[in-house]
């Protein structure tokens, strides 16, 4: 049973982060008074950053500028207004629709998946599971071009037994970091309408994730790969990786290092707090692998409270964290990981 003193919790409750108040009246509280809940609703898109980002948006329909190859410029483009509205909790609005109708005409190929220029050679799958999420969030579930992007990811990835297109230069088979982007579209998918090829999406990605205990995916012969190959071709590097593969399939794995800081929000990088909180998604049970996670979890936190460790290098249109600094919604994350896998006690 992991303790929380009642002030953390009333510092969670305060009125200058509406959607961290109604985030944990409903999720950690568990408040059932829906007027309550409704009031504190109504007032999450006047939360700064969402309400900054609203403001910095172009003829109610796009940020930055309206062409294709715009919509993933970091981090002004639409691709991540719409992803940071989103994992805000921001109240779908008329303003948020045309964005989303922006990014379907624009961003989403006849492949169904979504593309950082608009054509089908560019299209990527985190960007892609990273767009569903935040569609389903929307309220798009039921739109056929999100069902297109669902099937993009199906086909490439459940029906490929996990393989990701996305090859990185070292010893890791294919981009591990997209496995949490995955997780949490997938399992954002309603549970009626989570099809066995759903659930062969949500199961490989949890294999996956526990099998390197979250967060320790780096082979230990990474870098001397790297170091030796740095000049040699995209498919000569590739050829010498599966056979170094093929002869130590066991290799040790070390800890990401970048994965053991914790930040919000998040881009196409992921963490350990955001791969469990992905893992608490899908209703995951509590396993071993997932104990050194835990614990990292909890060793980050200071006098109860956990601090961004996460800094853009591009420019926002808002600060939503200051860097370094004791972040509420982190705080929020980790203990709604540690009530999911430890349980929960409020204590003076």
């Amino acid at each position: 049973m992991y303790h929380v003193k009642q002030e953390i919790i009333d510092w969670l409750l305060e009125d200058n982060n509406p959607p961290v108040k109604f985030l944990t009246m409903s999720k950690i509280i568990k408040k059932t008074d829906d007027v309550e809940l409704d009031k504190v609703r109504s007032k999450i898109n006047s939360y700064k950053p969402i309400n900054e980002i609203l403001q910095n948006q172009i003829e109610n329909s796009y940020w930055f500028d309206s062409h294709k190859k715009h919509n993933y410029k970091k981090y002004l483009g639409s691709y991540w207004q719409l992803k940071f509205l989103g994992d805000m909790f921001a109240n779908k609005n008329k303003q948020i629709e045309n964005a989303i109708e922006h990014i379907f005409n624009t961003g989403q190929t006849t492949s169904g998946g979504f593309s950082y220029d608009g054509t089908n050679s560019s299209t990527i799958m985190c960007l892609t599971a990273n767009m569903l999420k935040i569609l389903i969030y929307f309220d798009y579930f039921n739109d056929d071009r999100t069902q297109n992007a669902l099937e993009f990811i199906l086909k490439n990835f459940a029906d490929t037994n996990g393989k990701i297109r996305c090859q990185p230069a070292g010893l890791i088979p294919s981009c591990y970091m997209t496995l949490p982007k995955i997780l949490h579209a997938l399992s954002t998918i309603p549970n009626k309408d989570q099809t066995t090829r759903v659930e062969k999406g949500i199961k490989l990605c949890v294999e996956r994730l526990l099998e390197n205990m979250i967060y320790k995916y780096i082979p230990d012969k990474n870098r001397e790969f790297l170091k030796a190959n740095y000049k040699v071709g995209s498919q000569q590097r590739i050829e010498n990786r599966n056979k170094i593969l093929e002869k130590e399939p066991n290799m040790k794995k070390l800890p990401k290092k970048g994965w053991m800081k914790f930040g919000f929000p998040l881009s196409y990088a992921s963490d350990a707090l955001d791969s469990m909180k992905a893992l608490v998604s899908a209703n995951v049970k509590l396993d071993s692998n997932m104990q050194d996670a835990l614990e990292l979890i909890k060793s980050k936190a200071t006098n109860g409270k956990w601090v961004n460790e996460n800094k853009f290098k591009s420019p926002m249109y808002t600060k939503i964290d200051e860097y370094m600094q004791e972040s509420k919604w982190i705080t929020l994350h980790a203990l709604e990981v540690l009530m999911y896998y430890e349980g929960l006690k409020i204590v003076d």
